[in-house]
């Protein structure tokens, strides 16, 4: 049996990075290089880890900044691109709109909030960004309230997410309804 080895090798990060720009073109390189921005990167930046020129990447970033997939962050160093979390939103809503009957939607909805109404009762906070950890506990206990709080985060997200995609849904449908 093969040992694991935490980090993959240069040769095989080269071959996958290979077969990466050979079978996407520029543009599906940088929109994936973008969506995976977590912090603002210049165009050559973005142009290095999608493997293209400075200028074929500020092409695409202004045609996914004209879309409103990306946004500008100005930078001591010039203009720098991150993704448009309000994009990421709205299209995780759209995907979740166009997949789904609006019941489904509202049966997924009753269900998520029971389970807030649930962590509210357990945790007697309005929501998870009130809960404060205890000064004395174990490392467990510590573990185990920080998961229920994640939880809690999560469950709320997808309530809004939720929402968004019922209202996504009731507008395609023609029934413009908050």
């Amino acid at each position: 049996m093969a040992e694991f080895e935490p980090a993959p090798s240069e040769t095989a990060l080269a071959d996958e990075r290979e077969h990466w720009t050979e079978s996407h073109d520029t543009r599906h390189r940088i929109r994936s290089v973008v969506m995976g921005l977590r912090k603002p990167a210049t165009a050559a930046e973005i142009a290095d880890r999608a493997a293209c020129s400075t200028n074929a990447a500020r092409k695409h970033l202004s045609e996914l900044l004209d879309m409103g997939v990306v946004r500008e962050a100005a930078g001591s160093d010039g203009t720098r691109y991150v993704r448009n979390e309000a994009y990421v939103r709205w299209r995780r809503a759209n995907e979740l709109a166009t997949t789904h009957t609006v019941d489904a939607l509202l049966d997924t909805l009753e269900e998520l909030q029971h389970r807030d109404e649930q962590f509210r009762a357990q945790f007697d906070a309005p929501v998870p960004e009130d809960i404060e950890l205890p000064e004395e506990a174990t490392h467990a206990e510590l573990e185990e309230r920080l998961e229920a709080v994640s939880e809690w985060a999560t469950i709320r997200e997808s309530i809004d997410r939720h929402r968004e995609a019922l209202r996504i849904a009731r507008t395609e449908d023609g029934r413009l309804t908050a």
